[in-house]
């Protein structure tokens, strides 16, 4: 009896430790398209000096969640992030709208499949 009631713990705190670590991503990855569409509207209304400012703060947010990031993520798609962010903050420098708007959907497109690349569910365990 002591073995099951032991394998039955150990299975609810795998359970729970699943369904916190997905509730974590997604609540990452919402953070992070939030961020990112508001630099994108901000560089469709013409207003770099926001949307250099927000890509700052982005930056910032990355580095405040990159040790979770580099727990749960492969580490080539966090350089991915880094590197599009401080490109994105470059053509925002230079006013380059086109650029900047691809960089933008890039990181969005980034952002929206964290959760779906990265959750415990079984096509990811499998």
């Amino acid at each position: 009896m002591k073995s099951f009631i032991t394998a039955m713990a150990i299975a609810v705190i795998i359970v729970g430790g699943g369904i916190v670590y997905n509730i974590c991503i997604d609540r990452i990855s919402g953070d992070f398209r939030e961020r990112c569409e508001k630099i994108t509207e901000e560089i469709q209304n013409g207003n770099y000096r926001e949307a250099v400012r927000d890509a700052g703060d982005l930056s910032e947010y990355m580095d405040k969640k990159k040790t979770l990031l580099a727990s749960i993520i492969n580490h080539e798609n966090i350089d991915d992030i880094e590197m599009c962010i401080t490109e994105l903050k470059e053509y925002a420098q230079n006013a380059e709208d086109a650029e900047a708007m691809v960089r933008c959907r890039k990181l969005e497109h980034l952002f929206e499949h964290l959760p779906a690349n990265y959750s415990i569910k079984p096509q990811n365990i499998l």
